[in-house]
């Protein structure tokens, strides 16, 4: 896992928001390989094994194998970037199911980091590619995320939790079948998929207070 995601990471229970503190016990370059994440306020740990963050407590079992993005057709990468807006570099892009097929090839583009769910991580993946195993919601701060795009097993049950990890004007995509949540806008769909946009997030007022001399 690389050690800068954790920082968008966020314990499953429900309680304030707060920072995950890491606890290292093995790197390789900037990536934790093994050491477990600990929540401040609940006490609930969360387990970094061979690379992979593991946030589903229902299973021990290894996640599936990721095929190479380099196997993966050319045309489902530029699929994958143009359904998500990935024109400029930047941010965090979480691909879930058949979509961690492009992974590698997603972060080839030039986004700053991309999260595999529930796929192994292969060995000739880039630095900027990491792996999370999940169950039904995504362990992500509310507005963290710049993308996510989910296959059909996924969305079924992350898909709400998705559009909360979504920063302003961030994508969501998923299976033409599937409804679109109440918080996100639908843009464009076809007989596969369908695309939509994150509502902008308003800032909070800021109190203007009188300066006195």
């Amino acid at each position: 896992m690389y050690i800068e995601l954790v920082d968008s990471l966020r314990c499953l229970n429900v309680h304030e928001d707060t920072w995950l503190v890491a606890s290292v016990m093995r790197m390789d370059g900037r990536h934790i390989v093994d050491g477990t994440l600990g929540c401040p306020l609940c006490r609930r740990e969360y387990h970094i094994r061979d690379a992979i963050g593991w946030f589903d407590d229902s299973t021990d079992d290894e996640p599936q194998r990721r095929t190479p993005s380099s196997r993966a057709a050319e045309e489902r990468v530029m699929r994958a970037a143009a359904l998500l807006g990935l024109a400029e570099p930047g941010g965090i892009v979480v691909l879930g199911g058949s979509w961690g097929d492009c992974a590698d090839g997603i972060a080839d583009l030039g986004p700053a980091h991309v999260v595999v769910l529930n796929r192994s991580p292969t060995a000739a993946s880039p630095q900027s590619v990491s792996t999370v195993v999940v169950g039904e919601r995504l362990p992500f701060a509310p507005g963290s995320v710049r993308a996510v795009a989910l296959d059909d097993a996924l969305a079924a049950t992350t898909l709400r939790s998705a559009a909360h990890a979504l920063r302003s004007r961030g994508r969501l995509v998923a299976p033409a079948a599937v409804p679109v949540p109440d918080d996100v806008v639908e843009l464009a769909r076809d007989a596969e998929d369908w695309v939509a946009e994150r509502s902008v997030v308003a800032s909070p007022p800021v109190t203007l207070r009188s300066s006195r001399r």
